[in-house]
């Protein structure tokens, strides 16, 4: 188990220094409808998501949260899960792209820092890296979007400010290193197994 990352203090603005921050354990979470799995530092404050997307009566969003520092809840970590209308396949990769880079530039003041493409059968995941400006803060944000069979699953850490993302950097990037997906989820991903990767018959050959 993680213990320290480094010795070096950081300093904060008001000249005060900060101790690198450190795991005093880790807490697993699993999924209670079996999606994933994620470990979290135990000493943050955990929170539940469960919101609607659009009509209250419609699709939601559920997840779990954790932020290090109950006083600043800007700065957290995020894990979600929602339902989409289809199975997404690898043909899909440059219509979600789009629409992943289009939702980012509509925050005030985007500035994407780097982006990452990944496609594993038809698994597909964005990794973005980018700040956005929220009142007079500045945000700063690493995301995973995953597409995955029927399920959007968004892992996400938000420092309320580029100082405080980078400091907690290290901890919150244990969850995304950790993150688990269940074989079911794979096998369902897996071209092979849905028959994407075969070649069409010929006319003359009789398919069984």
């Amino acid at each position: 188990m993680p213990k320290d990352f480094s010795m070096t203090e950081n300093e904060t603005g008001s000249g005060d220094v900060r101790e690198t921050p450190k795991f005093t354990g880790v807490r697993t979470h699993r999924d209670e409808k079996g999606r994933y799995s994620v470990r979290f530092a135990t000493d943050w404050q955990w929170f539940t998501i469960d919101e609607p997307i659009g009509d209250p009566d419609g699709v939601r969003r559920e997840g779990i949260g954790a932020a290090p520092n109950a006083a600043d809840p800007s700065s957290a970590l995020t894990m979600w899960v929602t339902p989409l209308a289809t199975s997404v396949t690898v043909e899909d990769l440059a219509d979600l792209r789009e629409g992943v880079d289009q939702g980012l530039v509509s925050l005030e003041g985007s500035l994407i820092l780097s982006t990452e493409d990944l496609v594993l059968d038809n698994l597909i995941k964005f990794v973005r890296v980018y700040t956005f400006r929220e009142g007079d803060a500045t945000r700063k944000r690493q995301q995973w979007l995953l597409y995955v069979d029927r399920w959007l699953m968004c892992l996400t850490w938000q420092g309320s400010s580029v100082e405080e993302y980078d400091y907690w950097y290290a901890m919150a990037n244990h969850t995304f290193m950790t993150m688990e997906l269940p074989p079911e989820l794979w096998f369902a991903t897996d071209r092979d197994l849905a028959g994407l990767n075969r070649e069409p018959a010929s006319p003359h050959e009789t398919v069984h």
